[in-house]
């Protein structure tokens, strides 16, 4: 489609906060890149995905995939569809949220974006095993 919309950027967050007054405003809470855990496998409870898009005159679907160190899916969000901006030169902001994501292995995994079913963007991430912190 001529007029997709284009990847700006791709995060992993715990958190994301839209403004009630200004539904434009983005605040992402601690943004992973690494995770540091302490036995396998691993769960984590809820995790954020974010991404910020150029703004599209026509109406498009995406979801977000997890990708394991096998390049296989391990979980997916629910497809959304968006609407269309009246002005291009605004952003669509993009968000999926991951209930109890199990990383059974340390490793190099990926978060990726579809946008009409096709792969866009996306970013790796380490999963890291680490022993517990003493308190002293």
């Amino acid at each position: 489609m001529a007029d997709s919309p284009r990847p700006i950027a791709v995060f992993m967050c715990e958190r994301v906060l839209r403004d009630v007054l200004r539904p434009d405003a983005i605040s992402l809470v601690n943004i992973h890149s690494t995770m540091s855990v302490q036995a396998w496998p691993a769960v984590v409870p809820l995790v954020f995905a974010y991404s910020e898009v150029t703004g599209s005159a026509n109406e498009f679907t995406y979801q977000f995939k997890f990708i394991d160190r096998q390049n296989q899916v391990m979980a997916v969000s629910n497809v959304q569809r968006v609407a269309a901006l009246p002005n291009k030169n605004m952003t669509h902001k993009l968000i999926g949220a991951f209930q109890g994501l199990v990383f059974q292995e340390e490793g190099a995994y990926a978060l990726v974006l579809s946008v009409d079913n096709v792969d866009v963007a996306g970013m790796q991430f380490l999963v890291l095993g680490a022993a517990p912190e003493t308190v002293a």
